[in-house]
């Protein structure tokens, strides 16, 4: 089966303002051709055609109208719309985690009394987390080594997103600074992060 060439389809093209004066042109000939006005009248088939175009091409108009006035729409609300979105997304992980302060391991607290204390958001750690793996599988902390970035199996990059850290400044309290005690074989190698297991640094 052969199908019609379709290259004529290519009118459609043309746009809102070529269609926006074809049916303006069209109609007016009609109008004009109605009222007596045109220099000599038109056959009728020639001004049924000129109101068939007048018709198709208005309608077209019409419709590419509405897709810019949607586009423009969306344009401008669809961002506003996903930064409320995410505001309503971190305010519920936040009052998550202020819920869940009261179930967190001595450890764990550590770990966040510890950043807090350094101003520190992120951390290197093994890939399972060492002792932060917990807060790390509730979210609490997060990987945030980039898709194809190559790291270190003892050097993956964590951070805590921003609900969290928001909180945690909220109730500096509940996560207070016990430095840890260091021997002093180890004083040269700083002190210890509380987040990491006992292994190669």
């Amino acid at each position: 089966m052969v199908f019609p060439d379709a290259k004529w389809l290519d009118f459609l093209k043309a746009g809102l303002p070529a269609f926006l004066g074809l049916a303006a042109g069209c109609g007016a000939t009609v109008y004009l051709n109605r009222e007596g006005l045109l220099p000599a009248p038109l056959p009728e088939p020639i001004a049924l055609a000129l109101a068939v175009v007048a018709l198709i091409s208005g309608g077209l108009a019409l419709g590419l109208l509405l897709a810019a006035i949607y586009r423009a729409i969306a344009w401008f609300v669809k961002p506003r719309y996903e930064g409320h979105l995410y505001k309503k997304r971190d305010a519920k992980r936040k009052r998550e985690f202020i819920a869940y302060i009261p179930y967190l391991s001595p450890k764990e607290r550590q770990i966040f009394g510890f950043l807090l204390h350094h101003n520190r958001r992120t951390f290197t750690n093994t890939s399972d987390c060492g002792y932060a793996a917990e807060l790390l599988s509730l979210g609490y902390v997060q990987m945030i080594g980039r898709n194809g970035q190559r790291v270190e199996y003892w050097s993956v990059p964590f951070g805590v997103p921003d609900p969290v850290w928001e909180a945690l400044e909220e109730n500096r309290d509940a996560f207070p600074y016990v430095p840890q005690q260091v021997s002093w074989r180890d004083r040269g190698n700083g002190e210890p992060e509380p987040w990491r297991k006992p292994g190669p640094p």
